[in-house]
């Protein structure tokens, strides 16, 4: 059985996911924590790694970000794709093709940065859902679609 536990205090909030009584997982955020997973930027890029295709965004933050070549490409179904005649196969694709240095590029941070590493993003925006609870039932909100 999984629970959550959420506990705000004045300027700590911390969540804990537990497995039969274990916590399996922990997050602790203070008030001088800023995160920008989620967020939408308009970043410029920096600078383009061909071998590992993938380049680095600045979005103002203090370190670049990172984006791969899967995530400048518009998402597909694998499925539906014979991968040995389509285009979107990555090792026939060249991130040089899709980007330049100092071109603007439209980015969602996907994954916070770290002490060492920035953040991660991809050009695949998608908007939250909206989770409300009321009475300890729990009603979910779809996402905006494209139509």
């Amino acid at each position: 059985m999984y629970e959550i536990i959420v506990n705000k205090q004045e300027n700590t909030k911390t969540i804990m996911l537990l497995e039969n009584k274990v916590i399996i997982e922990k997050y602790e955020e203070n008030d001088e924590t800023t995160r920008t997973e989620g967020n939408i930027y308009l970043g410029k890029v920096q600078n383009i790694l061909p071998g590992m295709q993938a380049a680095f965004v600045d979005i103002g933050e203090r370190k670049n970000t990172f984006i791969h070549l899967k995530d400048l490409l518009p998402k597909v179904d694998t499925k539906a794709i014979n991968p040995d005649t389509s285009d979107l196969n990555l090792e026939k694709q060249n991130i040089k093709k899709l980007i330049n240095v100092g071109m603007p590029i439209l980015v969602q941070v996907k994954k916070d940065s770290t002490n060492k590493k920035g953040a991660r993003v991809s050009t695949h925006i998608s908007l939250p859902r909206k989770i409300h609870s009321a009475n300890a039932k729990c009603r979910v909100y779809n996402s905006v679609t494209k139509n």
